[in-house]
């Protein structure tokens, strides 16, 4: 008698439980947010800490202006967050009194390497003469310093008004010059120009060694006016100067020394030249003659 086999029933993989995948999951991400949480907790904990260290530094006690020497009256010791502390502080008043201040400081501002001249230096005007460049006065008045109106960090064009073999010419001499003070006021970056007119004596400007001989021979020799420019206009133009002539055309005549100026020949009656009307202006020891 024959016997059947027991039929085998094929094995089947095992199915992992979809709440233990869940719970793994939810784990996961649980650990994931809390590191994230804890990173930015931590960040933020630096943070405060950051803020709540301070820094030593100097500040000023009032307004100080340019070329001012620092003294411990000028200066006091303020806390600051360590984020709002430039790299160039000195912390400590003794490493900045009696100083050179370059350009005006405002009360309170942190005082910074940038601000002072450098250790030695005395200060004053050759601390705004640029390099390469030399500080000379011009002497002027009311018409020729442009009625009071220029101020330190203005530029201006020169004009020399000169005689040479008893003609007049004028010539811009010199462009875009910098002033470098006006009077006992010195350039200053950080100060707003008076809008109000100051007459002044003298006007100090920068220029090079070989314009500074110039200027000097035209104020010697000559009469200097002081021609404004516009802001931001720093174009430099050809000019080939002006006489008489040129302002009042044929009508000026070249003046003649009064010892050898003879007076205009009478026409006799029935010729026929024309006699023309004269003008005579005499100007000490000259005679200038005007036809029309």
């Amino acid at each position: 008698m024959a016997i059947n086999p027991t039929p085998l029933t094929p094995k089947t993989k095992n199915k992992m439980n979809p709440l233990i995948v869940m719970t793994v999951l939810a784990v996961f991400l649980g650990m994931v947010a809390a590191l994230g949480i804890w990173q930015y907790l931590n960040k933020a904990q630096q943070q405060v800490k950051e803020l709540s260290v301070t820094r030593a530094v100097v500040v000023a006690n009032k307004q100080i202006s340019a070329g001012a020497k620092l003294s411990e009256q000028d200066l006091a010791i303020k806390q600051l967050p360590v984020h709002a502390v430039p790299k160039d502080y000195p912390s400590s008043i003794k490493l900045i009194n009696g100083r050179i201040v370059k350009s005006t400081i405002q009360a309170d501002e942190i005082i910074t390497e940038a601000k002072l001249v450098g250790k030695g230096s005395a200060g004053g005007m050759p601390v705004v003469i640029p390099p390469g460049y030399r500080a000379i006065t011009v002497k002027v008045n009311e018409v020729v310093g442009v009625g009071g109106f220029i101020n330190p960090g203005d530029h201006i064009d020169i004009l020399a008004t000169v005689k040479q073999d008893n003609e007049n010419y004028s010539k811009t001499i010199l462009q875009n010059v910098l002033i470098l003070a006006v009077g006992d006021k010195i350039l200053d970056p950080n100060l707003i120009p008076d809008p109000l007119p100051k007459v002044v004596s003298q006007v100090t400007v920068a220029l090079g060694p070989v314009d500074s001989e110039k200027l000097a021979l035209a104020q010697e020799t000559g009469q200097l006016h002081l021609v404004l420019r516009p802001y931001g206009e720093s174009k430099v133009l050809s000019t080939n100067g002006i006489g008489l002539e040129d302002v009042y055309g044929s009508i000026i005549q070249k003046q003649i020394p009064m010892n050898s100026m003879q007076p205009p020949s009478l026409v006799a009656a029935g010729s026929s030249s024309v006699i023309k009307n004269s003008i005579e202006v005499i100007l000490g020891d000259e005679r200038t003659y005007f036809y029309y």
